[in-house]
């Protein structure tokens, strides 16, 4: 795990020739530009007229059920009319699906009153039909004084009542809102139903038809946001006279290409090294196992350039946490046996591949957890089997976990104060954290060894490391009273962190609570299904799975949502509060888009 060191590169050459050096950097994909002036702010990331309705045919051919073969050659692409195309496509489609949930709803409120037509309203007295569906249970609060009604049918639940005014009845005159039959007679409405699925089902086939140039259309789109980028860039060069100069981050492994490649342009190269007043971007590299990490590392916060890079420690942590959050054999089983199904899904970029194999660690850590606690979908195995002798945690032994957490916790936070330590180059920078390591861990030795010979080394130790970080709260010179005073006063400062150490080692007790939930869920889970197969015979088994499989998949659920979501917490909260000094900016290299199928 590192931090790539980087250098300043500029690259110096004629105006005329600004567009070809952009466009060979773009191909280079290896530079982290660095604005020289200020571009136009109103510059969209795609040019206007192609850009947001292309986005949206895209997404719209791309997300079709039903896909054809994508054309891979741009003979007889017209981008202009496959957008339109597939736009109209979108707007008609919505709207006949809205016609026939309108007309099926319509059709539901008319069927029960049967084939109607309506009679001229000079026939009947301009007198209209106003129709009401009224429940058994409310027919007696129909009032019949005052009105022309007829009960037209009835059935074992409710009653289908016709009531004669010239004007709507006012909403309390029955118990019920009137249903709206309209004026079209049942048939009408079947047909214009079968009309408009039938309308449907050729919309559905024009976008099917489209889905072929989605891959020529996904090309078209990634060249016109690599034109806006180089557009943008030459706005943020350095011009005078007939020279320009743009000036970039690379790394130093890349000094020679980038010669190469100055060369080969005719443009002269400048290179400077980092200087304090640099503020570079962030590039972390590591290894293929770790590299999952970066993602988790980047989601919250970039370290800064001189900082160190937390990605690996990150990831294990994380890993282990969520196994201890989710504490499932069976559930780590079941989504390891998921992901084998799917592994094909996350091949097609470096981030899928990079998920897929993280994946695979955390449901590795949720099922080592699990038969640690012996929970196989919440039941635990009996105790003289192979798999409960492999039981050694119990998480309703509170007293146990509760240490356990607590040391990880501990753990966590010492090494975070011992890798920023490690990376610190001032006095106050390297001795606070060893001060608080002292601390958290005189803390743990006076909790853990009580009446033993650690109880009593550990409040020594909580002294000696709060003295470490008093004396070294600061590294101010001390050369008269004042400074002295302000000195005291930064130690009093740092010491107030204690009230951090303390509260942030306590967050770790939601991995022993979380954990905890999740098994008595699962239990809970497990008992109202037996309960439920024992009180209704016969079908009660089936109700007895129903309930199995729903009430685990949320719990499941629940768990990766907790497990993500607390599992990163102690990460880029608890563990970045004391191993990182800087946020910095990540490193975003120039390059062209890629189009994948």
């Amino acid at each position: 795990m590192s931090i790539v060191p980087l250098v300043k590169v500029n690259l110096v050459g004629i105006l005329d020739d600004k567009d070809k050096v952009l466009q060979a950097t773009q191909e280079f994909g290896a530079l982290h530009l660095i604005p020289l002036t200020s571009a136009q702010k109103e510059l969209e990331a795609v040019p206007a007229g192609r850009g947001r309705e292309a986005t949206e045919a895209l997404r719209w051919l791309v997300n079709s059920a039903a896909q054809r073969r994508p054309m891979t050659h741009p003979d007889g692409f017209q981008l202009d009319q496959v957008v339109a195309s597939a736009l109209e496509n979108k707007k008609a489609l919505k709207e006949c699906e809205d016609r026939l949930a309108r007309l099926d709803r319509r059709i539901r409120d008319v069927e029960p009153w049967g084939e109607f037509n309506f009679s001229d309203l000079a026939e009947i007295g301009d007198y209209r039909l106003w129709f009401y569906v009224v429940p058994a249970g409310k027919l007696s609060q129909v009032n019949p004084d005052g009105k022309i009604l007829e009960v037209v049918h009835r059935d074992k639940y409710r009653s289908y009542i016709v009531l004669l005014s010239p004007d709507e009845p006012p909403a309390d005159a029955m118990p019920v809102p009137r249903t709206h039959v309209g004026t079209e007679a049942l048939s009408k409405l079947k047909h214009q139903y079968e009309l408009a699925a039938i309308e449907l089902e050729e919309l559905e086939l024009q976008r099917q038809v489209l889905t072929k140039w989605r891959f020529v259309l996904a090309q078209n789109l990634a060249a016109a946001r690599d034109l806006s980028a180089r557009h943008r860039a030459s706005l943020e060069t350095a011009d005078a006279d007939r020279v320009f100069v743009l000036q970039a981050w690379a790394r130093t492994d890349q000094v020679a290409e980038i010669e190469e490649l100055a060369a080969g342009l005719g443009v002269a190269t400048l290179f400077d090294e980092v200087s304090d007043k640099d503020r570079p971007p962030t590039l972390l590299e590591n290894r293929k196992a770790m590299e999952a990490g970066e993602d988790l590392v980047e989601f919250y916060q970039t370290p800064g350039y001189r900082d160190w890079d937390p990605s690996a420690i990150v990831y294990v942590s994380f890993v282990i946490f969520f196994g201890m959050i989710m504490t499932d054999a069976g559930y780590g089983l079941l989504m390891l046996l998921l992901l084998f199904l799917f592994r094909k899904r996350f091949e097609g970029s470096a981030l899928g591949r990079r998920m897929f194999r993280m994946s695979v660690w955390l449901m590795v850590s949720t099922t080592a957890f699990g038969v640690a606690t012996g929970s196989y979908f919440g039941v635990a195995p009996p105790e003289d089997s192979f798999l409960g002798h492999l039981k050694v945690l119990h998480l309703k032994d509170v007293d146990t976990m509760m240490k356990i957490t607590l040391t990880i916790g501990v753990v966590h936070i010492v090494l975070a104060n011992l890798m920023r330590a490690w990376h610190e180059k001032t006095p106050s920078g390297r001795f606070q954290p060893i001060g608080w390591c002292l601390v958290a861990l005189g803390g743990l030795a006076t909790f853990l060894g009580q009446g033993t010979l650690f109880g009593t080394a550990g409040p020594v130790s909580v002294v000696l490391g709060l003295l470490t970080v008093g004396f070294f709260g600061s590294d101010r010179k001390v050369d008269s009273v004042t400074s002295g005073g302000m000195r005291i006063f930064d130690g009093l400062a740092a010491l107030a962190r204690i009230v951090n150490i303390f509260s942030d080692v306590l967050s770790y007790m939601r991995l022993f609570a979380l954990g905890l939930a999740a098994a008595s869920l699962a239990e809970t889970i497990n008992s109202l299904s037996g309960q439920l197969n024992h009180a209704v015979p016969g079908v009660g088994l089936l109700i007895a799975i129903t309930v199995l499989v729903i009430g685990h998949a949320i719990n499941i659920g629940l768990g990766l949502i907790a497990g993500c979501v607390h599992g990163l917490r102690l990460n880029v909260i608890e563990f970045f509060n004391w191993g990182l000094k800087d946020e910095g900016t990540p490193f975003r290299p120039f390059k062209k888009e890629e189009t994948r199928l």
